[in-house]
Order: structure tokens, then sequence, then C-alpha cells
């Protein structure tokens, strides 16, 4: 029979505990990761409802869109201008918020692929183009060159319906 020596065997209890412990906080890291992202979601997705819930519930923002759609903004009203620019500007800030959080990889890119559908889309708006184009020295440049880029696509997409 063989003997079994104690040191051996509080060494390899104690390589046991080690392994298990690495691993309890491998997965408690990785849960933490998980509600990061979850709470990063949450807190995008508020922003979003808060602004959609202030447009459908705001008759002077909807007037404001109309005044500058059938007017064009260099010729809209001053007050419907503010409005539509305070609209934009938040829209910005929360895309921006979410490159940001696109880039940490706390936003998946499913999801960011939303967001940016949608700015794409608002990239093609001239009230929009002429409302970055006063205000994107606020935002951070790899935001900026984000959303340029995006612009200059869609000047290029009108340019060539336009041929």
């Amino acid at each position: 029979m063989k003997k079994i020596d104690l040191g051996q065997t509080i060494a390899l209890l104690a390589n046991v505990g080690v392994i298990a412990s690495l691993i309890f906080v491998g997965v408690q890291v990785q849960q933490g990761a998980i509600a990061t992202r979850s709470a990063t979601v949450l807190q995008l997705k508020d922003s979003w409802v808060q602004l959609n819930l202030a447009s459908a519930t705001s008759v002077e923002l909807a007037e404001a869109f109309q005044s500058v759609e059938t007017q064009g903004w260099n010729d809209a009203d001053y007050v419907s201008k503010v409005l539509i620019a305070s609209f934009y500007r938040t829209l910005f800030h929360i895309w921006s918020n979410a490159y940001y959080q696109y880039q940490n990889g706390t936003l998946e890119e499913e999801q960011w692929a939303s967001y940016l559908r949608e700015a794409e889309a608002n990239a093609k708006n001239p009230a929009a183009r002429q409302i970055w184009s006063d205000w994107n020295h606020v935002y951070d440049d790899s935001f900026r060159r984000l959303m340029d880029d995006l612009i200059a696509e869609s000047n290029l997409e009108s340019n060539q319906e336009a041929e």
C-alpha cells in the first residue's frame, strides 16, 4: 500500500482551491459584464422612450416639424428652428452615447446596428444635416467622424438618385 504524503495532499487541495476560486471570479466577472451591458441598454432605451414621448405629446414640436418640412430650414420661424434643433441635438447625444458604449463593448453589435440604421435614415434629412453642421463641435471626434461619413454617404446616394 502506498503511503500518502500529507504535504502533497495539502498542496493538491490548495491548488484545487485556487482553481475553484479563479472559476468563481471568472463567473462573477462575466455576470458583472452582463449586468453592465443590460444597464447600458436600459439607459439608452429609456432615453429613446423619453424623446419619443416628448415628441408624441408636443403639439409645438409637431408644428415645428411641419413648418420646417413645408418652408425649409432657412425659411422656418425661429421657434421652430430652436425646437427642431433641440430634438436633433438630443437624438445626436443618444446616438453618441450608443456609439461610445458600442466602442467600449457594453452595447452589442445587433443593438448598435439599430441606432446606426436610424442615424443613416436621419442623415438624409436636410434639417438634421444643418443642425449637425451647426453643432457637431460638441461631440467627440470618433462620433463626429461617424456622422460626417453617414452624411457624406447620404449625399452620394442623393446625387446618384438625381442622375
